[in-house]
């Protein structure tokens, strides 16, 4: 087994260098063991397995909602042409079905504001991220969002300076920007020239509002969702503002910490960018180390064999006590 690190002790040893971390499903598992994913969307959305809906996933062999909803949009354009009147209302009211399931299913999954979130926590996980000089997450809940706006002065998502229009700003790649969401996030919508904007609190609660996003004007949160690798590269090449994310990742140097992630198969674009990237040091956060470090160096082995310059060091993930949970 290699010496496996306090997580102190490797903030350390990277002194005055450039600080990165990129965070995995594990963050959020850490905070709330519902953990916000397209997997338990579909878990938790109530539409009956015998549902001509659910069998349109199986069909499409996704898991990706708006994949879905666009699928029986379009079929309802296509059933209007041939005058299939009856098919096309069909169409149209499982199209809102789709979208009301998912709205089940965020609820279900997922904290309704801030305020459920114990403010000892939300601290703790402030001191955690003002470690860093910036913020890679390839998760989609509202948890980190909600950490930084709490207790992170020094930590912007490139929003900020947009104007306001209809409860959204819209990102600008020339704003400040340290927090850098690569798979999207439940809080971020396409415009229709392509442009991401995040939805803002207006009044209620900001689950609430994207709700009514969902609802009333017929817009989901943009996410790369489940896939492969490669089917999610050409989701994030699709969104410019995926795009510069995932460039940003590119571009790093100095160090990066992974936390709450496996380096599964599935992300591996996630490690291709890193390895291409400046970095020196990938610091990897390890649950119980002494059980898991092997599985994760096998991941990692193709990654170091292409770029053998880069130190891999292994951290104890509880010691960084995300949540301040850890007595």
């Amino acid at each position: 087994m290699p010496n496996v690190l306090h997580f102190d002790d490797a903030i350390d040893l990277c002194g005055s260098e450039s600080k990165s971390v990129l965070l995995g499903n594990g963050f959020s598992i850490d905070q709330n063991k519902r953990a916000f994913e397209y997997r338990a969307l579909l878990e938790k959305c109530a539409l009956p397995a015998e549902s001509p809906i659910r069998k349109v996933f199986e069909t499409l062999q996704t898991k990706d909602f708006e994949a879905v909803v666009k699928a029986l949009e379009h079929s309802a354009a296509i059933a209007d042409a041939y005058g299939n009147e009856a098919h096309a209302k069909q169409f149209r009211e499982d199209a809102e079905a789709a979208r009301d399931a998912l709205i089940r299913a965020v609820h279900s999954v997922h904290p309704d504001g801030s305020f459920d979130i114990p403010e000892i926590e939300k601290t703790a996980c402030g001191s955690f991220l003002d470690n860093f000089n910036l913020i890679f997450t390839i998760n989609y809940d509202l948890l980190l969002y909600w950490a930084a706006l709490h207790a992170c002065e020094n930590h912007t998502d490139g929003f900020g300076t947009g104007k306001r229009v209809n409860g959204f700003r819209t990102f600008s790649e020339t704003a400040n920007c340290s927090t850098f969401y690569i798979h999207g996030a439940l809080h971020l919508f396409l415009g229709e020239q392509t442009e991401t904007r995040k939805r803002v609190l207006t009044s209620g609660t900001i689950i609430r509002e994207i709700s009514e996003t969902i609802k009333e004007r017929n817009q989901l949160p943009l996410f790369v969702a489940e896939g492969t690798a490669a089917q999610k590269m050409t989701r994030i090449n699709s969104v410019p503002y995926l795009r510069h994310c995932y460039d940003q990742l590119k571009s790093i140097d100095g160090n990066i910490f992974i936390f709450g992630h496996s380096a599964s198969e599935q992300d591996r674009h996630i490690y291709d960018a890193i390895f291409q990237s400046g970095v020196e040091r990938v610091f990897f956060c390890v649950h119980e180390p002494q059980k898991g470090y092997e599985e994760i160096e096998e991941r990692l082995a193709p990654f170091i064999a292409r770029r053998k310059t880069i130190d891999v060091i292994f951290v104890d993930s509880q010691t960084a006590n995300v949540w301040g949970k850890q007595q």
